[in-house]
Parts: structure tokens; C-alpha cells; sequence
């Protein structure tokens, strides 16, 4: 079962202690996301993948001011195993960790249950239920606070020899502009969804 970790970030709203990223998963992420290229970027030290996980190239997309990137990858899992129990998949159990960082003034909210795993033919699936609950993972709606990094792994049930493409984020497009707000507007040329290649 995955450990819980503290997640970065001041004043949010929610704090779902279940799979949220720590310390470590938050800087492997910012590591393989390509961070501290620059002068103003964080510096982080690599920092190693669950057992079993393949680091990802770390492409990121914003939907809005959140930016999301998929950061690590396990596929031909047969089972999640928790604190009271265990479950078989119908397929396999695909685990994606998704890193997202609020770069906006207001909080925005994020909808685990909404996400979708797309693969070779065009299909889609949604989370597991049984496995994000046996693995203590992250349940309803998640809140980031302004300026937040956070990241968890989402559990997905599908065909076992089906081929990954993508994983498809629907996120929350609204806009920290008072103007905005004041007229119910998003963010100016927002996608929402985005999908975010599993490679």
C-alpha cells in the first residue's frame, strides 16, 4: 500500500492526508518534470520511483492556471493490497501519479472521479473504485490552494492487453481575474479536457 505523505502548499482547504504526494513524491516529480532549468526554478535532488513505477518524460498542460503533468506509470498490476484487504482487477490495475501546481490566486478544484485512462483504440476508463478506496487514495473532490504543488496516484481498471495512450484530465478552467469572475468567465482559451500522453 502506498504511504501517506504531507503535501506542499499553505492555507488549503482540503487536506486529504490518503495518497497525497510527500516530500519525496513532489520532488521526484519536479525532477522528472524537467524543473531547475533555469535561475528561478526550484533545485531538487533526484529522488528514486516506487518500486515497480516508471518515471515518465514529464510532459506538462495547463487547463486554466493549474498545470498538470503525468509523472509516473505502473501498468500489469493484479492486485492492490490495503490495510484490510485486498482485490483483483477485471483486467489490470493501471496507476498514474499526477502532479498539478495552482499557479493562480484563487483555489481550484480537481475531481479524481472525473479522470480517464484513453488507450490505443480510442476507449476510455475511469477510475477503480475498489482500488482507490483499498489503496487509501484520494476520495471526492480536492481543493489546491493558491500557489499549491500536489500529487497522487489515481487507480484505473482496464483490459489486460490493452495499450496505454493517454490519461485524459478534466480540471477546473476558472479565472483568479475579478473581471472575470464578476462576468462567470473562464480562462481565456482554456482546453478542458487535456490529455496528457503516458509515455
Amino acid at each position: 500500500m502506498q504511504r501517506s505523505i504531507p503535501r506542499l502548499g499553505a492555507h488549503a482547504a482540503k487536506r486529504s492526508a490518503p495518497l497525497r504526494a510527500t516530500v519525496t513524491g513532489l520532488l521526484l516529480a519536479l525532477t522528472v518534470a524537467g524543473c531547475g532549468s533555469s535561475s528561478h526554478d526550484y533545485k531538487f535532488p533526484p529522488q528514486p520511483a516506487p518500486s515497480g513505477e516508471t518515471p515518465l518524460a514529464g510532459k506538462s498542460a495547463p487547463i486554466g492556471e493549474v498545470t498538470y503533468t503525468a509523472i509516473g506509470l505502473r501498468t500489469q498490476l493484479g492486485e492492490v493490497i490495503g490495510s484490510h484487504g485486498s482485490w483483483v482487477p477485471h483486467g489490470q490495475y493501471v496507476r498514474v501519479r499526477l502532479l498539478m501546481v495552482n499557479h493562480g490566486r484563487e483555489r481550484h478544484d480537481f475531481d479524481p472521479g472525473r479522470q480517464l485512462i484513453v488507450t490505443s483504440d480510442g476507449k476510455t476508463y475511469g477510475p477503480s473504485t475498489d482500488a482507490m478506496q483499498i489503496s487509501r487514495g484520494v476520495s471526492g473532490t480536492q481543493t489546491l490552494a493558491s500557489q499549491e504543488m500536489c500529487a497522487f496516484d489515481l487507480w484505473f481498471d482496464v483490459p489486460k492487453n490493452a495499450k496505454l495512450q493517454a490519461i485524459r484530465v478534466y480540471g477546473d478552467a476558472s479565472s483568479s481575474k475579478l473581471a472575470d469572475q464578476l462576468k462567470g468567465a473562464k480562462v481565456a482559451g482554456a482546453k478542458n479536457p487535456i490529455d496528457l500522453p503516458l509515455k
